[in-house]
């Protein structure tokens, strides 16, 4: 408290440790100090309310959770009777089911009157009438057969995702990692015992009309695996006592019974799919039980998980009513506290009333709150000697009492003040009896620190001064977070975040700091999953958005002292501060991705965007931030091609892998410029007389160093920079000069079909490029064919259409690619304009040899046809194979049986030489009469 230029007085300088003119003021300033407590007792009385209607509404929850898992039970039941129900054709299952949609009813009841009884959200209502609406249209049209099993089976699951989505909405808003773990456990468990509905309501049908088909085992694979998969989450995140109750499950008798069965059945699968349908005697050596059967080993284990899941849901719930339990005593100690402080407040101005005698009792006290304040108090006499301090200053400043009692406040003077500073601190001082404002003061070490100084007069009764009054506080860890908080003073103009350069600026700065305490920590990179089709297909100002609303998940997962910066795009990066071990990393990451399986609201309708995760620790992955960051990224992209919606730690694999990909990246940029690609021609052949009709036009790439590269390699690669754009261009390009040189040079015309990439066909400009290439090289537009993969069109179906029906306004033909290893909707299979459908080689690989492959080939060529398509068969490599297609009706071939991918001129060559029939003058279409 450096005080210079004060006017002086003749008071005797008190001696040292004398508390005389202390005690005459001591009880106001202890009032004071009283009313400052109140003020911060109320403050936290406000905090503790809000943590008990917290608290209190997350045990609301976990009752409603409880019959939310009820219900979902009932309806998994309901749907796998009325699964068998309809396989069977109404012959088994009627009167359970029957039975189990009362108790459905029953359980839905029960859950209103929870939500009535709570007055929880609306919302809840609302999507629980939602889905009762859908449920009451649906059981008579089951009870009439009206309806196919899978659309029965889809409806209830998707009532069932509802009320799972419930449930998620009430998790993931735990403070508490242990609860928030069992949370995690329970939502792992539940899905996995909805894996085995799914699978007791697919078996059932499958034993009551005895079809079991290749896609049906499929289906069946797939419910196994995914069960596996969230069972093992489960193991990983339960404790181990629940681990232990559900080791007993699997023990049970009825897994191994149930086992069997799965093992018959696909034994019975696979005979059919081998051999074709079983005969009376084959069927009675494979011995398959009953639908009823079925549905009761099943059921036990089922039930069994059920009783395992209400145990971890009553375990939530405990957990809650004790937090819930620790809000409420604590919010009464805060009570108290306030109470405690106003009443202080209330005996001390009572206690002045009644005279000196109480007030020296009050000072005592006053002394005892002195002697322990956290903050920095000084007493000066009139002559600004100091008198007293308390243990607080000598450990800001760093001199002991007996060093500092006696001198003047100039002690503490840094020079960082000049004359004019102190003269307005004395006028105000003098004028308003306080002053209070920033200084810069100096330790007995020499340290200058700033601080926020206090000062108040003190005088007597008759007006004359006879202390003053200093409280410090020291500023110098506030002005670091200023310091630090300037440093991050640019922001992310659309989330608010810190942008790139204000987080490599908190990441440099955490290596310093993690490098002198020989601490840890560890940066996250987390990307959106398929951001790219929200943008092309809903529009930027819809992914503006969800980027918005992705940033505050994510802030709202990290704890109060990390730091979350968006880099660009739909990339953000995390810094997660004092990390003691992996296993804190695991719970942030598994908190971020919960909070992304809520949906997104995009343009009215609700969205699932998942996240991927790639995670990099200090100092295991890298010493410098640029290592960190490139370590994080690569984690990143493993995390992406492992499926997505995951995290990763990284390894040095991951860096081999990630050098790997970088060099190939940087190598296909150049290889436009350098010549590197070359296109080749399959020819496509007449079914019926073997005439050229057309052929696809193939990219091959080959690079000094690395030789023949496969497309299976770099053309994800291209995809995934945008480099397949310009790519895609030159080789419609190239190709169409090609073709219109055969047209010009051999006097007769070959269509040539290009693959269009999901890029180039969601790109605005494709007409008018297309339609640019083909003014280019003069071809006729009737001569061009693009081929479309089914990706392309189911992500905008509606714009897709648009595209084709502008493709064939310009004459250029459309042909759908890989037909039956996408989606395969009918739906939209009839609804786009297209010319041709090309069945894929792995239908026709194992022709005329597999029934199943004959099967689809037929149902594809049959399609296709009815359609008014033409059907094209690719990979034909034996005769057997052309005569079994030909035979269904397809129309034109391409395979190695016919010729090879090869150069223009090779092509050129052997229609000239007769080994290929060379084509009709008019190429108007496709086919040709035989």
């Amino acid at each position: 408290m450096p005080i210079e230029n004060s006017p002086q007085t003749n008071v005797p300088r008190a001696p040292p440790g004398s508390l005389g003119p202390i005690r005459r003021n001591a009880t106001w300033v202890l009032i004071v100090f009283l009313l400052a407590l109140s003020f911060f007792a109320i403050h936290s009385l406000v905090e503790r309310f809000d943590q008990l209607r917290n608290a209190s509404l997350d045990r609301k929850w976990m009752g409603a959770n409880g019959a939310i898992s009820r219900l979902i039970h009932e309806l998994q039941r309901e749907r796998g009777f009325s699964s068998g129900f309809i396989a069977s054709r109404g012959e088994r299952f009627g009167e359970s089911l029957v039975t189990q949609q009362i108790r459905t009813d029953g359980s839905l009841n029960e859950l209103k009157s929870i939500i009535r009884e709570h007055a929880m959200d609306q919302a809840l209502q609302r999507s629980l009438d939602a889905g009762w609406g859908q449920l009451q249209e649906l059981r008579p049209r089951v009870k009439s057969l009206e309806l196919s099993r899978d659309y029965t089976v889809d409806r209830y699951t998707w009532i069932i995702d509802t009320l799972f989505d419930l449930q998620l909405s009430s998790f993931g808003s735990a403070i508490e990692s242990s609860i928030f773990r069992k949370q995690m456990a329970f939502i792992a468990f539940s899905q996995a015992k909805e894996m085995l509905g799914q699978e007791r309501a697919l078996l059932s049908a499958i034993l009551s009309d005895h079809n079991f088909s290749a896609g049906r085992m499929l289906t069946l694979n797939n419910i196994r695996a995914t069960e596996q998969a969230r069972l093992a989450n489960f193991v990983r995140l339960a404790d181990a006592e629940t681990a232990a109750r559900y080791r007993e499950i699997l023990a049970q008798p009825h897994i191994k019974d149930a086992e069997r069965i799965r093992q018959k059945i696909r034994a019975v699968a696979f005979w059919e799919e081998s051999h074709g349908s079983m005969s009376t005697t084959e069927a009675l050596s494979i011995s398959l039980p009953t639908p009823e059967m079925w549905f009761e080993v099943s059921t036990a284990k089922i039930d069994a998980m059920k009783a395992l899941e209400d145990r971890l849901n009553a375990s939530l719930g405990v957990s809650a009513e004790q937090v819930e339990k620790r809000a409420w005593q604590e919010l009464s100690i805060s009570g108290l506290l306030v109470l405690l402080a106003f009443m202080l407040a209330g005996i001390l101005i009572r206690q002045i009333q009644r005279g000196r005698r109480v007030a020296e009792h009050q000072l005592n006290l006053a002394e005892a709150v002195f002697a322990n304040s956290v903050e920095s108090i000084l007493v000066t006499d009139a002559d600004q000697r100091i008198v007293e301090v308390n243990p607080a200053f000598l450990r800001i400043s760093g001199y002991s009492r007996s060093e500092i009692i006696g001198q003047h406040p100039r002690i503490l003077k840094s020079g960082r003040h000049d004359a004019a500073f102190f003269a307005r601190m004395w006028q105000e001082l003098n004028a308003n009896g306080t002053w209070e404002g920033e200084v810069w003061n100096r330790r007995k070490n020499g340290e200058i620190y700033p601080a926020l100084l206090s000062i108040a007069v003190v005088r007597s009764q008759d007006g004359k001064v006879v202390n003053y009054t200093g409280m410090i506080f020291d500023l110098s860890q506030q002005k670091t977070v200023e310091a630090l908080l300037d440093q991050l003073r640019t922001f992310d103009g659309l989330t608010a975040l810190p942008n790139r350069e204000s987080w490599l600026s908190a990441l440099e700065q955490q290596l310093a700091n993690a490098k002198r305490n020989s601490s840890r920590f560890s940066i996250l990179q987390l990307d959106l999953d398929r951001f790219k089709a929200i943008n092309d297909s809903m529009g930027y100002s819809v992914g503006d958005q969800v980027l918005i609303e992705a940033a505050e998940r994510v802030k709202v997962s990290l704890r109060k002292y990390d730091i979350v910066a968006r880099l660009g795009g739909n990339r953000f990066s995390i810094l997660l501060n004092e990390i003691v071990d992996p296993q804190t990393i695991g719970g942030i990451c598994e908190k971020l991705l919960t909070a992304f399986a809520r949906p997104f609201q995009m343009g009215g309708i609700n969205a699932h965007i998942s996240a991927s995760i790639g995670v990099a620790i200090f100092p295991n992955d890298g010493q410098d931030s640029k290592t960190l960051m490139m370590a994080a990224e690569s984690a990143l992209y493993s995390a992406k091609a492992d499926g997505r919606n995951l995290y990763k730690y990284y390894s040095h694999e991951m860096n081999e892998m990630g050098t790997h990909l970088f060099k190939l990246e940087r190598m296909l940029r150049v290889a436009l410029d350098r010549n590197e690609f070359s296109v080749v021609y399959q020819p496509q052949v007449n079914a019926k007389n073997g005439q050229l009709v057309g052929v696809e036009a193939l990219l091959r790439w080959h690079n000094p160093e690395l030789g023949n590269v496969s497309p299976v390699q770099f053309i994800p690669v291209a995809e995934e920079t945008g480099l397949i754009v310009s790519i895609g261009e030159w080789v419609m390009r190239v190709a169409c000069h090609q073709a219109r040189t055969w047209q010009s040079e051999l006097g007769f015309e070959i269509p040539v079909a290009v693959n269009l990439s999901a890029r180039q066909f969601r790109r605005n400009d494709l007409l008018a490029s297309v339609q640019t290439i083909l003014d280019e090289t003069g071809l006729p537009n009737r001569l061009l064919e693009l081929e479309i993969t089914e990706g392309s069109l189911i992500v905008d179906p509606i714009g897709a259409i648009d595209i084709m029906r502008g493709l064939n306004c310009l004459g250029i033909k459309t042909a759908l690619d890989d037909f039956g290893t996408g989606y395969s909707s009918l739906a939209y299979l009839k609804a786009f304009p297209l010319n041709r459908l090309k069945i894929d080689r792995a239908f026709v690989r194992d022709l005329p040899d597999n029934e199943s492959d004959c099967a689809i080939s037929n149902t594809i060529i049959a399609l296709g046809l009815n359609l008014n398509m033409e059907v094209l068969a690719e990979g034909v490599e034996t005769e057997a194979q052309r005569d079994f297609l030909a035979d269904a009706g397809c129309q034109v071939f391409q395979g190695y049986l016919f010729g090879k991918p090869m150069s223009g001129e090779d092509l050129t060559l052997r229609l000239q030489s007769g080994n290929l029939i060379a084509p009709r003058c008019s190429a108007s279409s496709g086919i040709s009469d035989a």
